[in-house]
């Protein structure tokens, strides 16, 4: 049997993207409700049959001035009660701390992965699948220099098994 293919979260470390705050505060309502008509949580929804979701994060990247390198921690979570086998995972800037400064790869380059993949995510667990290195350019927007920046991370795995 060939295994499922899953697809991450519309998640900014941990935020959603802007134009989904309408779709989330209804999605609100129906959990609220759901879990007021339910004595058991559900099992997680597949977006569809073949690409059901799982979470990963990134973390924030502070400290930066022209020139510096940092590196930013993955962290995969998976919600299902069977593991599941990360196999590539990918990152952009998403937003910064300052009002002036744009997400944008003149002011903040996320360069290489550093882990290994596949990595294998317990059933209901976390693991940790490495981290990203950033760079800012010497040519940063001065409104950039110490701001914090928050990057958009997605990834692909398969179930393990299934």
């Amino acid at each position: 049997m060939r295994p499922e293919r899953i697809r991450s979260l519309p998640f900014r470390n941990g935020r959603l993207r802007s134009g989904q705050w309408w779709a989330a505060a209804a999605g609100v309502v129906f959990v609220c409700a759901g879990v007021a008509a339910a004595v058991r949580a559900p099992e997680p929804e597949p977006v569809s049959r073949d690409t059901p979701v799982f979470g990963i994060r990134a973390d924030s990247v502070s400290g930066l001035y022209p020139g510096a390198v940092r590196r930013s921690r993955v962290t995969l979570l998976n919600p299902y009660p069977y593991p599941i086998v990360v196999r590539s995972v990918d990152a952009q800037v998403a937003s910064t701390s300052r009002r002036r400064c744009r997400a944008s790869a003149r002011n903040l380059r996320v360069e290489r992965f550093h882990g290994r993949l596949p990595v294998t995510v317990p059933a209901r667990g976390r693991a940790v699948a490495g981290e990203f290195e950033v760079h800012m350019p010497g040519t940063v927007d001065d409104a950039c220099r110490r701001a914090t920046f928050r990057l958009t991370v997605t990834g692909t795995a398969r179930t393990v098994g299934r």
